[in-house]
């Protein structure tokens, strides 16, 4: 269910859509949050790694990004303060060390009645 432009709720977790990996990430509901869906603040920070994945139109393709082969990995770290994403610098993607806006939900992740 959306709860703002920018969040949605899920079983145990509100979700975002990050800039920098091009995905959504949840932000677990143990995480202290701030109560504010226009400018969520969630503390500790995030700490998302993994394999690098192929996403079409924002929805994964089922395939690993792969160099020689073998599959990339990645992290995404941030802290996100007053709706503002403060990027970690051990992020692997174009955005570590940045600061941004938290984007709006991309249109496929919005529900119909808003």
């Amino acid at each position: 269910m959306q709860v703002s432009a920018r969040l949605r709720r899920a079983a145990g977790a509100y979700i975002h859509w990050c800039p920098g990996c091009g995905e959504a990430h949840g932000l677990p509901d143990a995480w202290t949050f701030n109560g504010n869906v226009e400018s969520p603040t969630f503390a500790p920070s995030l700490l998302h790694r993994g394999l690098k994945r192929v996403f079409a139109g924002g929805k994964w393709t089922g395939e690993w990004e792969r160099d020689a082969g073998n599959t990339v990995d990645f992290v995404c770290h941030y802290f996100l303060t007053d709706g503002q994403l403060h990027f970690c610098g051990d992020s692997t993607h174009a955005m570590a060390g940045m600061t941004v806006t938290l984007p709006p939900l991309p249109g496929w992740l919005m529900d119909d009645a808003r």
